[in-house]
């Protein structure tokens, strides 16, 4: 049976200019990939809750902050042979000013802010063909459904808070055996010996 894992975010980026335009980012070369157009993607360190992946992930790899965020309903779902893993990707939109500039890392070497048809043409994979229209469905249409998957606030205080790491496992405690410790068993043997002389 295949395992499951969530472990990734994917962050479409918009501004309103005249029309809505989306960030479309180009993988750079050296990069797996190199060459495919995507919407900012990464994955989450150890402990990190999703929200706050997407929010410093969008900020490594462009050096935008925006202004509001989405956690949208839509998730993408798709499966790597290879591990035989089920990948579920947590999806967010983030709205940006017009006037903000990208600062691209070394993991891209090109972006383009782009009509969502031009966007979708762009992209490789169907599922963020679907991530776009899911952000035109579900924030850009406006509404009560929109106003509910507004998360504005828990990014701010997301991304002032550094990602407490989770606890390693820990190992059940061994019990000691009859007697005490093997620290307190030589102790003890000694007592025993002086009391018996």
């Amino acid at each position: 049976m295949p395992a499951i894992r969530c472990d990734q975010v994917e962050v479409y980026v918009f501004r309103r200019a005249r029309r809505v335009e989306f960030l479309a980012l180009r993988r750079a070369p050296g990069r797996r990939l190199r060459g495919v157009w995507q919407p900012v993607t990464g994955r989450l360190r150890r402990g990190e809750a999703a929200l706050a992946a997407a929010v410093r992930e969008l900020r490594e790899e462009t050096g935008l902050s925006p202004r509001r965020w989405w956690a949208l309903e839509s998730m993408t779902t798709w499966f790597d042979p290879a591990s035989d893993t089920v990948h579920l990707l947590p999806l967010f939109a983030a709205e940006i000013g017009l006037g903000d500039e990208v600062k691209l890392s070394p993991e891209h070497d090109a972006h383009a802010f782009l009509p969502a048809t031009a966007a979708a043409r762009r992209y490789l994979w169907l599922a963020q063909k679907l991530g776009l229209a899911a952000v035109r469905r579900e924030v850009l249409a406006g509404g009560a459904l929109a106003a509910v998957l507004e998360v504005t606030d828990l990014a701010a205080r997301g991304a002032r808070a550094a990602p407490r790491p989770r606890p390693a496992p820990r190992r059940a405690a061994r019990l000691p055996r009859r007697g005490g410790t093997r620290a307190t068993r030589p102790r003890r043997a000694a007592r025993r010996a002086r009391r018996s002389a």
